[in-house]
């Protein structure tokens, strides 16, 4: 397996735990950056950029490797917040792609959604979010799909593995009374109406990439280890295609439709 150096993203909801675990001190991380050739942080595999050492999987067609993989540990709720689908990403902020995403849960964890974006200008108004967001208690080893246009928050105490679009465009809507700023109106652009049942899964296929458990078995891919201190039954994250190896209760992510036929 080739094996992926990770980056670090320190976030004001992040858990201490991931620093102890990797062994950095200072403010929360929140995000370790598992496999990424976003710009803000890119990953290095075998002294190379992922960027370099991705030709192999989807070719020269791209600048940088298509997916973003994260670890993700809170101990508070992530704003309200929604993301910009292909579409709009490249009208207005010129950026190559939108930002789905999909979240596996490592242990149970904590969602908010919400159904009907319509009643988000009373709420900014009134304060009152009750009525607007629904929040869903999330068992381990539950998938959760977040396509572009779906107002989520990812809970408290939540420990998850994301794969998403190679994006950083996030609009807050609401901060749960932190001063981070708020981009209301490229939000309430995007939003769209939803169901929370619709969105978990036991796995995951969309036109971005597919991702589904594997109990064990020989598969070519990159690998990137997860501590066993973050789940004890976890031992690596694969995309086929690479150097052959033996995993064994692993999550396997494979490139879709969209980037395969681009």
């Amino acid at each position: 397996m080739i094996k992926i150096e990770p980056k670090f993203r320190e976030q004001v909801w992040g858990d201490s735990n991931l620093n102890k675990i990797f062994g950095i001190k200072g403010n929360p991380i929140g995000e370790v950056w598992l496999l990424s050739g976003h710009p803000l942080y890119t990953t290095d595999v075998n002294g190379k950029t992922i960027n370099e050492a991705a030709k192999e999987l989807c070719g020269k067609k791209f600048k940088r490797f298509p997916l973003l993989i994260k670890l993700i540990s809170t101990n508070a709720w992530l704003s309200l917040q929604v993301h910009p689908d292909d579409e709009y990403a490249q009208r207005v902020e010129g950026e190559p792609w939108g930002k789905s995403e999909a979240w596996y849960f490592l242990k149970d964890g904590e969602i908010a959604i919400c159904e009907d974006p319509s009643l988000i200008p009373q709420a900014l108004k009134s304060g009152n979010w009750e009525k607007v967001i629904q929040k869903v208690k999330v068992k381990k080893g539950t998938f959760v799909y977040i396509p572009a246009g779906v107002v989520h928050a990812l809970g408290p105490n939540s420990t998850i593995i994301e794969v998403q679009q190679s994006s950083d465009l996030t609009y807050r809507i609401y901060d749960w009374g932190r001063p981070r700023e708020l981009h209301i109106e490229k939000a309430l652009q995007v939003a769209k109406n939803t169901k929370y049942e619709d969105l978990l899964m036991e796995k995951i296929s969309c036109k971005y990439f597919n991702m589904e458990e594997l109990s064990e078995g020989y598969v070519d891919g990159f690998a990137v280890d997860v501590p066993k201190k973050i789940e004890k039954n976890f031992g690596a994250f694969v995309i086929p295609k690479g150097s052959k190896g033996f995993v064994k209760d692993s999550i396997i992510v494979t490139l879709g439709e969209f980037f395969l036929n681009s």
